[in-house]
């Protein structure tokens, strides 16, 4: 996941595009796990707070579901 930190757009919001992508893509599909915050701190040098920002959005879109504990899951459209 590559963030371009000196761009206008925020960090947060580039992470939410990467991996709206993604879930548009197929690359995680329903149901599927995302990277762990660790994770995706070490790959792009974002705060764990940023990274929570990003899930947020894309939980309101209403194609993330957040659940405390576990991870962040690819919501199933099929429901």
């Amino acid at each position: 996941m590559q963030i371009d930190h000196d761009a206008a757009r925020f960090p947060f919001l580039q992470l939410a595009d990467i991996i709206r992508e993604r879930i548009a893509s197929g690359e995680y599909g329903p149901g599927a796990k995302l990277p762990t915050i660790d994770q995706v701190v070490r790959e792009t040098g974002l705060s764990p707070m940023t990274i929570r920002r990003a899930m947020k959005v894309l939980a309101d879109e209403g194609l993330v579901e957040v659940v405390p504990g576990r991870g962040s899951f690819v919501v199933n459209r099929s429901r």
